[in-house]
């Protein structure tokens, strides 16, 4: 599995998790990766057990080039910082995932009617602007063979959950999905490919961690999914290969849901 050999990725909230899955998918396959995480330890917090010192460590020892930079991409200059430390160190980009982010306020002040405005900011600066510094520092420096730029959202930025709690989180990533097509339509004629991904209930660490306090991909929510599972990293990662690859050369603008069918049916 050497098909992305030669290849320089970057991905965002790489330090743990489901960026942690989507950093070592890429290493796999043969791709120089960086991680950009503003906590480089985050898999420690969950419990998540490395096979290396750290995710860098583990990337090197898949046989690739590694780097992890510790930042706050939710601002514009170190997120274009970021980027330059791998154009200095790798001297190409080819891929970006952005997968920082996440549903990060507490859930029961997350209404439309409740979520503050201190809340609202919060969630739209991890993961509306985070996206924007990220894919604005990456877009000059695309070659001229293109490349392919993968976000990832979620399912509630087109499938209303019942309660409304993550109204104002759904609310950033249903705006990542809308400035992603519109990316795509720019950087289309240079030959980059923006795409996204759209999880459902993904049973990642911190996921299992929060389940009890979120009431969050349960064994009741599983059984209401048609495919009658939670997701795993791995199923999002799947899709992650497909879009950062050849097998996709002739798609961008669009959104691959891997939540099992969920928001199929009617509540």
């Amino acid at each position: 599995m050497t098909n992305l050999a030669g290849k320089t990725a970057i991905v965002t909230g790489g330090a743990g998790g489901m960026g942690r899955g989507h950093a070592l998918r890429l290493a796999q396959l043969g791709a120089d990766v960086a991680i950009f995480d503003i906590d480089l330890h985050a898999a420690k917090r969950y419990g998540e057990e490395l096979t290396a010192e750290g995710v860098e460590q583990e990337l090197t020892n898949l046989g690739v080039r590694a780097l992890s930079v510790e930042a706050d991409l939710s601002d514009a200059r170190s997120a274009s910082d970021a980027v330059q430390q791998v154009i200095d160190r790798f001297g190409k980009l080819d891929i970006v995932v952005n997968n920082a982010g996440g549903a990060i306020t507490p859930i029961d002040n997350s209404t439309p009617s409740l979520s503050s405005p201190e809340d609202t900011e919060s969630l739209f600066r991890v993961n509306f602007l985070t996206t924007i510094n990220m894919c604005q520092a990456a877009a000059r420096h695309f070659g001229p063979d293109g490349g392919a730029i993968v976000n990832i959202v979620t399912i509630g930025a087109e499938v209303q959950d019942a309660t409304g709690r993550y109204a104002m989180y759904g609310a950033a990533k249903a705006a990542v999905l809308k400035y992603s097509r519109a990316l795509a339509v720019e950087l289309g004629p240079l030959g980059v490919r923006v795409n996204c991904i759209s999880p459902g209930l993904i049973e990642t660490h911190r996921i299992r961690a929060l389940s009890a306090q979120r009431n969050l991909a349960t064994t009741e929510q599983a059984a209401s999914i048609p495919l009658r599972r939670l997701g795993q990293v791995g199923d999002v990662v799947d899709a992650m290969e497909f879009l950062v690859s050849e097998k996709s050369s002739y798609v961008t603008g669009e959104c691959i849901r891997v939540a099992g069918g969920l928001g199929l049916i009617a509540a």
